[in-house]
């Protein structure tokens, strides 16, 4: 039930110099459609504070820390000249719709309607934040939370929702941590692209169009199976030695491998090997049957690879996750051997320390802004078989986001029914080491990703409630 619907604005209290009316969006803010990233954040009950109170101090906060993060608070539009950008003039401080829900039950999992707004693909104008809370009869409390992925990366977004939850402690601002220069310019971060560089093919996993695109590739468009699975901390231990490199220079490379990049190999793997056991067609975005390789794809946050470690910590706030992927051996990708699967991990790892260096990283921001490639907006594509997002280097359960009356027991990427196959999502609980994953998979490869050896030997499938 609906207790209350509003809209937040920002206050006028702190006073930081006003923003410019509109930011123009980078090519790296518009690679991803208008789509949503959701985080919903479950609290056990506030002692000693009435339900009200607690409502009262979240949108007094939240408004504070709107007014700080001016983005946060204006409106995705295009401006007179065509051009997609963020308004923050006083015409397009639309605020944040906030909901307070009571629900009749107790607390048993998470839920698509704990989320503030569930599109696929937001409408135009829409609020760049949204916020739902919902308290149940048990007192737990959930806040949702989802902002428009055209604004935030999960870097910023976490920024944004660390900052709110500061302010309702009723602790200090650290203003350094707030940009000064609320511009989507990547690249003053970054070496100066020498101009021969710029005359290179479009890096990896990129494309230019002739003409803007219509819409997304059907491959992130066909329905999907959403399964979720644990990884103990043992279980990845054990993983990471079963399948590192025995004798690392049988590799050219002699790489190292992270317990991510095995953990990448063997999600891979498993969804290589549903889809191949389920006849899954292969649609537009997706590589050919004729091909000997799969195409995978993940998001990395790239403020650390800053040469002069000025863009972390809240310096720089939009999109800079400069995909890299990987181009691996299809048969290894469906083999059961260990022995295929460390060639897998070793090929991710390969291709993140190339596609990651700061030269590569400046090319890559140099490629986005050539007026070549983004005159008109819309024509940088890129296309995946399998969609890698890591968020286990996030706390998404940490001190950092108690609201004033304790951490977080457990968040999630959101109760959304909603996602593209062979998309993944992979979160880490700090206290227990254990990682969770969403895994989305075709109808027909459903069974095969259920059953498959190599998974089941070191994940366990998650059917408790959501």
């Amino acid at each position: 039930m609906t207790l209350e619907s509003c809209i937040v604005l920002p206050t006028s209290k702190h006073g930081p110099p006003p923003p410019p009316a509109a930011v123009l969006l980078h090519e790296l803010d518009l690679i991803s459609p208008p789509m949503q990233i959701h985080n919903h954040r479950f609290y056990r009950p506030a002692a000693h504070r009435s339900a009200s109170a607690v409502i009262d101090t979240l949108k007094t906060a939240l408004a504070e820390a709107l007014e700080l993060c001016p983005p946060v608070a204006g409106t995705v539009r295009t401006n007179d000249q065509g051009q997609p950008c963020i308004a923050m003039d006083a015409e397009n401080i639309q605020g944040t719709p906030f909901q307070v829900c009571i629900s009749d039950t107790p607390y048993e999992g998470d839920s698509e309607d704990l989320s503030p707004r569930t599109d696929i693909l937001l409408p135009p104008l829409s609020s760049s934040l949204a916020v739902k809370v919902t308290q149940f009869s048990c007192g737990t409390i959930a806040v949702g939370s989802s902002i428009h992925h055209q604004v935030a990366d999960l870097c910023a977004f976490l920024e944004f929702l660390e900052l709110w939850a500061l302010i309702a402690r009723g602790e200090t601002i650290d203003f350094a941590t707030i940009p000064d220069d609320w511009s989507r310019n990547p690249g003053r971060f970054f070496p100066k692209v020498e101009p021969a560089a710029k005359t290179l093919p479009p890096p990896p996993p990129f494309t230019v169009l002739p003409a803007p695109a219509s819409g997304p590739p059907a491959s992130l468009m066909q329905p999907s199976v959403i399964t979720r699975w644990k990884f103990s901390q043992s279980s990845l231990r054990h993983l990471k030695a079963d399948i590192s490199p025995i004798v690392p220079t049988e590799h050219p490379s002699g790489l190292w491998i992270s317990s991510g990049d095995a953990l990448a190999s063997l999600l891979c793997g498993a969804i290589t090997r549903a889809r191949n056991d389920g006849n899954v067609p292969r649609v537009e975005g997706r590589t050919s049957a004729d091909s000997p390789y799969e195409n995978l794809v993940m998001a990395a946050d790239g403020r650390g690879r800053a040469p002069e470690g000025n863009m972390a910590n809240g310096r720089y706030y939009g999109n800079f996750n400069p995909l890299w992927n990987a181009t691996v051996s299809r048969s290894d990708l469906l083999s059961l051997s260990c022995e295929a699967a460390s060639r897998v991990a070793v090929a991710i790892r390969s291709a993140l320390n190339l596609q990651l260096s700061p030269e590569a990283i400046a090319r890559k921001i140099s490629f986005f802004e050539d007026p070549l490639n983004n005159q008109p907006s819309g024509r940088i594509v890129w296309t995946a078989d399998i969609i890698l997002t890591n968020w286990c280097r996030f706390d998404l359960q940490g001190p950092k986001l108690d609201f004033g009356w304790g951490k977080p027991f457990r968040s999630t990427s959101g109760g959304v029914t909603a996602y593209p196959p062979g998309y993944c999502i992979m979160t880490e609980d700090k206290d227990s080491g254990e990682v969770s994953v969403m895994l989305t998979i075709e109808h027909a490869a459903e069974n095969g990703l259920k059953a498959d050896l190599l998974l089941n030997k070191y994940a366990v499938l998650d059917l408790s409630p959501q």
